[in-house]
C-alpha cells in the first residue's frame, strides 16, 4: 500500500481542522468541492468528501441534498444501473429523491444526468478521509465504476493506488467514453497503459474492466499538519 502525504489546494479544496477520535484519521479536515454537471446530458463523478467521517453513511440527502433540477438522475453501477430520480410524484408534490435512504459513499462513481438547458454547480461539504483507505467499489472480475477517495487529483496508481494487470481498461466519460488499455505491446515489452497512466481529476469518476478477481486500490493519504 502507497504513502502518499499532499497538501490540498485551497483553490480545490476550503478545509479547518478539527480534532478528532476516529482511529484511522489524523485529524478531521472538513471542507467542501466544487463538482459542474453538464447541462442536456451526463456527468460521471464521485464524492470524495464524507458526510460524517466514517466513510460509510453519504446519504443521498445529507450530502448532495435537494437543490437539483427536478427530473435529475443519479445512476450508480451494480453489474448494472440502479436509478434515482429526483422530483415531484405528482402535480403539485415537493419534489424528493424516488431512493432518499441510497448511500453514494467517497470512492464509488455515478453518472449524473441533468436534463436540463443549464449546467448545476453542485457544491459537496464533507469530512477529507485519511488514513489506510482501501476503495471497496473495484470489484472483478468485470466492470467497477470508482474514483479517488479524497479530494486530489492525480494517477490512479501513483494517486490513489490501483494496481493495474494486463488487460485492464480504463474508461473515462466525456460525452463519450475514452479507453485506455494496460498491457505489453509485444511479446517481450513491459506492460504500460497505452495513453500513459490514466489520471482522475477531483470528483471524477470511471469504469475500470478488469479480469483480476480480487483487484487493489488502496493507498495511505494524510493531509501535513502545519
Amino acid at each position: 500500500m502507497k504513502t502518499k502525504t499532499l497538501l490540498i489546494a485551497a483553490a480545490t479544496l476550503a478545509v479547518g481542522v478539527i480534532a478528532s477520535q476516529a482511529a484511522v484519521y489524523s485529524a478531521n479536515v472538513v471542507g467542501y468541492v466544487n463538482l459542474t454537471i453538464v447541462s442536456n446530458g451526463f456527468s460521471c463523478i464521485n464524492i470524495p468528501v464524507d458526510y460524517d467521517g466514517t466513510g460509510t453513511n453519504n446519504v443521498v440527502t445529507s450530502i448532495i441534498g435537494t437543490n437539483l433540477p427536478s427530473g435529475t438522475t443519479i445512476e450508480s453501477w451494480n453489474n448494472g444501473f440502479v436509478l434515482n430520480t429526483f422530483g415531484p410524484t405528482s402535480k403539485n408534490a415537493t419534489p424528493h429523491w424516488t431512493t432518499p435512504t441510497a448511500i453514494y459513499n467517497p470512492g464509488q462513481g455515478v453518472f449524473v444526468l441533468n436534463t436540463n438547458h443549464f449546467p448545476v454547480n453542485l457544491t459537496i461539504v464533507g469530512t477529507v478521509l485519511q488514513g489506510g483507505l482501501t476503495n471497496g467499489y473495484i470489484t472483478g472480475p468485470g466492470f467497477s465504476l470508482v474514483g479517488g477517495q479524497f479530494p486530489v487529483q492525480g494517477g490512479i496508481t501513483t494517486t490513489f493506488g490501483y494496481v493495474p494487470i494486463n488487460g485492464d481498461t480504463f474508461e473515462s466519460w466525456n460525452n463519450g467514453f475514452t479507453l485506455n488499455t494496460y498491457g505489453p505491446t509485444s511479446k517481450n515489452s513491459t506492460p504500460h497503459w497505452t495513453s500513459g497512466e490514466p489520471q482522475l481529476s477531483v470528483g471524477q469518476a470511471a469504469f475500470i474492466l478488469t479480469t483480476n478477481a480480487h483487484p487493489v486500490w488502496g493507498t495511505n493519504f494524510v493531509i501535513p499538519t502545519p
